[in-house]
């Protein structure tokens, strides 16, 4: 029955995300897991559930991950099945292994617990994947409310830690009406005067679940009015900036092909050939932009040895002074023989500046413990990570930059916009993903940050999905999966600081708290 509840848990948590997108499975996904764990005859069955579940949740959303090493890496196939078990499905099983050990040796009936320390827990655990070097922090519970518009926009109060903390407070709760509401254990007949004898058990954690959805929806309705009261000041102010997101949509092989690089370019010039004049019909009345963002994917220009100071001059003659190219590409310093995953911003003006990846990929793009993937065609078999500012200023403002998975570290992309970012850019490379779920939950951590943020984020990635992301998380704009795109979209540059730009991380703090209050609890009753 236990293994059962386990298996029906990781399903709903499963399909709450892309392809499937039943996003209202989050908010009692949860439930059959603390069925089984508190069914657990032992601590140890407990931290057993926890690891199977991990297992399941990370087969249902990594399965990608096979045909990526075997087709891309050319890594074979029981070499894939360790990486996929040591690297990805282990670490997972021994978080919530670990989780659940916990939950048992702290649990308490009463319903303050349910509502406070099992989010705190839960909590935690997704963040040591952000804090842990070999990890990788996708897959949050609160990704899948995304749907829920209105709801998620508490995001700029608590970013993605607080909303999920949310959820899972959500089935915490909903668990506990489960296990204690009185017909449950009733005799036939005696529910109603059970219900009577006890009516705390009764309204109490309906009352919270209500408020626990109605506060946000109510708080996401207020700032969405704010907000575009907000863009539409700074429309009025100011002409907004064209974007144009240019997806190349070229095969894995053909990216690294050295011979093929001055085709790539010519192709992405002239996907970029855009008049920045260009007049949009809007309300009824026509807008002139004041220039243009044009954004290359993940290491477009990735050969080294054709970058010069005449290449990017003849960029730059073809960009023309109104228009703001940023790149992505490759660097080698000549110096230090560090070679470095970067964005080149090239301005018309003969602006050239750069910016280097921080957070590394683990396996992919950093060698962790030794080589898993060996090399692939021309790429660097490691890259080192980036000592530049995540900003570049430009004409528009202080430009927020990440590039791949560094738009899934929330406490990263706030460091930019604290520091006076104004419109955030990421630049990707999906194709690996194949048509799998991860490029559409890759987006939506995009979009999350930019909720987080309020602020206009421009994603170009080369198969997909490239994408003009509004402040309140919806898509302006967006591109097919494996098609040769380029999309328009414009934005407004915004200052207005959310409150988790201001304090970032807070709700982890608060769970670190929330988990100490409890054990220095038992300590003290204990002694």
């Amino acid at each position: 029955m236990n293994f059962l509840l386990v298996a029906v848990s990781a399903f709903f948590y499963v399909i709450s995300f892309p392809f499937w997108n039943v996003a209202f499975a989050a908010f009692f996904a949860l439930v059959p897991l603390f069925w089984a764990v508190e069914n657990a005859r032992s601590i140890f069955r407990a931290m057993g559930y926890g690891a199977l579940w991990g297992l399941l949740v990370s087969a249902g959303m990594g399965y990608w991950l096979f045909p990526a090493l075997i087709d891309h890496f050319g890594v074979r196939t029981h070499n894939a099945a360790l990486f996929f078990l040591l690297g990805v499905a282990g670490p997972t099983c021994l978080i919530y292994a670990g989780t659940f050990a916990v939950y048992r040796f702290l649990h308490h009936g009463h319903l303050a617990w349910y509502a406070l320390v099992v989010p705190a827990m839960w909590t935690l655990a997704e963040y040591v994947k952000e804090v842990v070097p070999f990890l990788v922090p996708w897959g949050g519970i609160g990704y899948a409310a995304l749907p829920f518009h209105r709801f998620v926009q508490v995001a700029d109060l608590g970013g993605i830690y607080g909303l999920t903390a949310l959820i899972v407070m959500v089935n915490a709760v909903a668990w506990y009406i489960v296990r204690r509401v009185p017909w449950i254990d009733a005799a036939p007949g005696s529910a109603w005067q059970s219900i009577r004898r006890r009516p705390k058990i009764r309204y109490a954690p309906f009352a919270l679940l209500i408020l626990a959805f109605c506060l946000p929806t109510a708080y996401g309705a207020f700032r969405l009015h704010w907000l575009d009261a907000q863009i539409e000041g700074k429309t009025a102010a100011e002409l907004p900036v064209q974007a144009v997101l240019v997806q190349g949509n070229f095969d894995l092989d053909e990216r690294w092909s050295g011979m093929g690089f001055h085709r790539r370019l010519k192709t992405y010039l002239e996907m970029s050939a855009k008049d920045p004049e260009t007049v949009v019909a809007g309300g009824g009345h026509a807008a002139k932009m004041r220039g243009q963002v044009i954004v290359w994917p993940e290491t477009t220009l990735n050969e080294p040895a054709h970058l010069s100071d005449s290449l990017f001059r003849q960029i730059m003659a073809v960009v023309g002074d109104e228009a703001l190219l940023v790149s992505g590409g490759v660097n080698l310093d000549s110096d230090t023989g560090r070679v470095t995953n970067c964005a080149y911003l090239v301005s018309g003006e003969g602006t050239l500046t750069r910016y280097d990846k921080h957070i590394l990929l683990p396996y992919a793009e950093t060698v962790m413990m030794f080589d898993w993937l060996g090399p692939y065609a021309t790429a660097p078999r490691e890259f080192s990570p980036g000592r530049t500012p995540p900003w570049m200023d430009t004409r528009h403002g202080r430009m927020g930059m990440s590039i791949c998975f560094e738009i899934l570290y929330p406490g990263y992309i706030a460091r930019a916009v604290g520091s006076g970012a104004v419109f955030l850019v990421n630049m990707s490379n999906d194709a690996w993903f194949g048509d799998s779920p991860m490029p559409y939950m890759h987006l939506n951590a995009a979009r999350m940050r930019a909720i987080e943020n309020r602020r206009f984020l421009l994603r170009a990635a080369n198969s997909g999905i490239s994408a003009v992301i509004n402040p309140d998380g919806r898509i302006a704009s967006q591109t097919s999966l494996f098609q040769r795109q380029a999309i328009d979209g414009d934005f407004v540059s915004l200052d207005a600081m959310s409150p988790y730009t201001r304090l970032g991380n807070w709700p982890v703090l608060f769970s670190l708290f929330v988990l100490g209050g409890v054990l220095l609890r038992i300590v003290l009753k204990k002694g």
